[in-house]
């Protein structure tokens, strides 16, 4: 897999110009918003992991064993418990936490609808799915030229870009309740609620 391959330079890679675009205060944001139990999928290399409050109970997934070996260096003030897990086969029991987080990882699901039903699955009643992602822009251009470089940026980092995340969001039945969209409208920053889930 491509994240088992990029594990080591991803952090410098990808992660180490996010606050020049302001994604780094994105993050803080969102996540300043997470309580309670915690589920991070696609947790990566934890790169989050500074940024949650103090009081958050965090468990941490991702399909890639080297991120979390990465990620297990990461987790500072915070005991994270850490499992390599498919986010479309999540294995906890059903209203398990209170908060879900994913960020930047719709892009590189194989089966990105499967996941959001699995983080609505485990995601207690009156809970929050907080998600950053990246995908189509509100500008056709925009998109256009995503479109046309789509293919090799998959290759180099099984990230789809151009994938169409708010269709997505929608149709798995997840109750939006705040939307922002950044950067020509490719980045989105969402706060959802378990709605009814799509089959």
């Amino acid at each position: 897999r491509a994240y088992d391959c990029g594990a080591h330079s991803y952090d410098e890679e990808v992660c180490s110009g996010e606050w020049l675009m302001g994604i780094s205060n994105l993050r803080k944001r969102l996540l300043a918003m997470a309580n309670g139990d915690v589920l991070e999928v696609a947790a990566g290399t934890g790169h989050n992991f500074p940024l949650y409050p103090q009081q958050c109970r965090i468990t941490a997934t991702d399909c890639s064993a080297p991120m979390i070996e990465i990620a297990a260096t990461k987790g500072g003030r915070h005991n994270v418990a850490l499992q390599v897990m498919d986010a479309e086969k999540l294995a906890f029991p059903s209203k398990s936490f209170d908060t879900v987080v994913d960020t930047f990882g719709l892009c590189s699901f194989e089966e990105p609808s499967r996941s959001l039903r699995e983080m609505q699955r485990v995601c207690r009643p009156g809970g929050r799915i907080l998600l950053l992602e990246h995908g189509a822009s509100s500008w056709p251009i925009v998109t256009s030229l995503l479109d046309g470089s789509s293919v090799n940026h998959a290759k180099r980092w099984g990230c789809w870009w151009n994938r169409d995340i708010l269709g997505l969001v929608k149709a798995s039945g997840l109750k939006i309740v705040t939307l922002e969209r950044h950067h020509l409208g490719t980045t989105y920053w969402i706060v959802a609620e378990p709605g009814t889930p799509s089959e």
